[in-house]
């Protein structure tokens, strides 16, 4: 990417920043109006005199700058403000809500409304009504309509209309889930459900997240699992109860790792050295350094006789055993005898996993590929063999020369080219139906049957983010060509890029300057300005000759080009 592009990039950021949602006093006074670069909810901000204001889209100021910050909601009614320091609310017609009194208010998305002033906390409506009175030294996040709250040092429960539903007594009050919240009172931990009801006395050392519908209880440093209404599932007797994955419970008892049910059935006894997190219904065990699996229902799938292990896939995972390579099924069965050698890329990522039906293998250092039944369906002829992407295609290499195979080891191109890489888009996690060669130092693409689709005739090719669209770059100019390399746009601009999250259109740069063309090639908004933000609520901030303002997704100016 070119570097005025980084750098128009760091601008927008920056500018978004400024003058986005949530704005703060950062330019010096002047009679000039600086415009935000977004529309949310019909309106845009704007600093004028280093004070912040709102205008519509039809470039009318309906909130007046007077305010050192306004922050916008999800609700289209309510808008935070800072004045003097202090917070408060308007309307979006610029009706004073809440007069700018308090130290803090959050931004008033949820109902009630948390505000804080003389450094206590009180609770308001978004029509600003006084619920609670800022006197409490704090107040938590309401869930099922209860949020505990603090009050000269102790804990007790409010619910969203201000009534108290628990005085406060407790020493703290957790966070809710499923209706019950942990507490402590003397020093010890129970349950208590947002009526206030004590559905637990206090009587553990701690009472860990809920999780899955139970809770982790300690006592006397020993782990045990209790349901929400308190009732022991387990007695604590383990030294650790861990992760829950799959309705099962990662315990630990005397160094040993086992599993248990959340009805407190042991399914695998606490004997291994380790137990990792599951894995598409699978984990991996280790015993005496061996590995083997279990399954999410505590079957034990494999005893640890592996000297190494991959995660299933495809509905088989590879055993290592002497040294060499075989792969077990979902029963424990051994379907294919260890008899390979590890194959592995270049940052030793193993390509001995299964995709589409085929995975790499190697024998006396060359590779080759295997089918599910162990059978060679490539011989053990090559160099380095890549990993089967998503549509069955894998990279060869031979002599220093590269080609390609599908998953069934068939050869679609001999190893006959310098460079070959797959066609990815979105760090590689997208797969396209052809690949990119390289021939003389230029390079040109080939598709999964071998043809090829574009001449190697450019210096750089790179498949986009529309569908069948590839960019194409010529000396240091851009273009676009279709799959089929039919050219739609001729390498000419200094840059062409997916950026706009509206509309299907590609950002483009012709000398120094930026507009936009549609997945057809037309130009929708020709060249000519000097910034561009990205599409909101269907309007693009544009900047030309050091001024801003609005166009439409057809490059109408909406609202004229006079702000800064």
């Amino acid at each position: 990417m070119k570097n005025h592009l980084k750098i128009w990039v760091f601008v927008f950021l920056l500018m978004s920043l400024l003058l986005g949602t949530t704005q703060s006093t950062t330019h010096a006074a002047t009679s000039k109006k600086f415009l935000g670069t977004q529309f949310t909810n019909g309106l845009v901000s704007f600093v004028q005199n280093g004070k912040y204001g709102m205008m519509d889209k039809k470039g009318r100021v309906v909130i007046k700058p007077r305010y050192e910050e306004i922050t916008q909601s999800k609700r289209t009614n309510l808008l935070r403000v800072k004045q003097n320091n202090k917070y408060g609310f308007i309307n979006s017609k610029g009706k004073v809500i809440v007069s700018p009194k308090y130290q803090y208010a959050a931004d008033g998305y949820k109902s009630p409304i948390l505000v804080e002033k003389d450094n206590k906390y009180g609770l308001i409506n978004t029509c600003g009504k006084i619920i609670v009175s800022p006197k409490y030294e704090k107040i938590g996040d309401f869930k099922n309509g209860v949020a505990f709250y603090k009050s000269k040092g102790k804990y007790g429960l409010i619910n969203t209309s201000g009534k108290i539903i628990v005085s406060p007594k407790y020493e703290k009050i957790g966070d809710f889930q499923n209706g019950v919240a942990s507490y402590k009172s003397k020093g010890k931990y129970g349950l208590i459900s947002t009526s206030g009801k004590i559905v637990l006395v206090p009587t553990y050392d701690e009472i860990t997240k809920n999780t899955n519908g139970v809770f982790t209880v300690i006592l006397n440093k020993k782990f045990g699992l209790i349901d929400k209404q308190g009732k022991v599932i387990v007695a604590p007797t383990f030294d650790s109860i861990g992760s829950i994955q799959n309705g099962l419970a990662k315990i630990r008892n005397a160094g040993k790792y086992g599993l248990m049910s959340l009805s407190g059935k042991i399914m695998v006894e606490p004997r291994y050295d380790q137990i990792w997190p599951f894995n598409k219904g699978f984990a991996q065990t280790k015993l005496g350094g061996k590995y083997g699996f279990v399954s999410s229902k505590g079957k034990v799938i494999v005893e640890p006789i592996s000297d190494e292990t991959s995660h299933f896939s495809e509905g088989l995972a590879s055993v290592v055993i002497d040294g060499k390579i075989g792969f077990i099924d979902t029963t424990g069965s051994m379907v294919i005898k260890p008899q390979f050698e590890k194959a592995e890329d270049g940052d030793e990522t193993a390509l001995y996993v299964f995709r589409k039906d085929a995975a790499v293998a190697s024998k006396d250092g060359k590779y080759g590929v295997i089918n599910r039944k162990g059978e060679v369906v490539l011989d053990f002829n090559y160099d380095s063999i890549s990993y089967f992407n998503q549509i069955g295609l894998a990279i060869i290499r031979q002599n220093n020369k590269y080609g390609f195979i599908n998953e069934t080891g068939k050869v679609i191109v001999e190893p006959t080219y310098d460079y070959l890489r797959m066609a990815t888009y979105g760090e590689g996690l997208i797969n396209r139906d052809y690949l990119i060669f390289k021939q003389k130092n230029k390079e040109g693409a080939i598709n999964s049957k071998g043809k090829v689709i574009i001449t190697p005739k450019y210096d750089r090719i790179d498949p986009m983010e529309g569908k069948g669209l590839i960019r194409v770059r010529m000396g240091s100019k851009y273009g676009i060509v279709t799959e089929t390399g039919k050219m739609l746009v001729e390498p000419k601009y200094s840059e062409i890029n997916s950026f706009s999250n509206q509309y299907d259109y590609f950002y483009i740069d012709y000398k120094g300057k930026y507009g936009f063309i549609d997945k057809t090639g037309k130009v929708v908004i020709s060249p000519q300005y000097d910034e561009l933000g990205d599409f909101h609520e269907g309007l693009l901030y544009v900047k030309k000759n050091g001024k801003a303002g609005f166009i439409d997704k057809n490059g109408k100016v909406i609202i004229k080009l006079i702000y800064y």
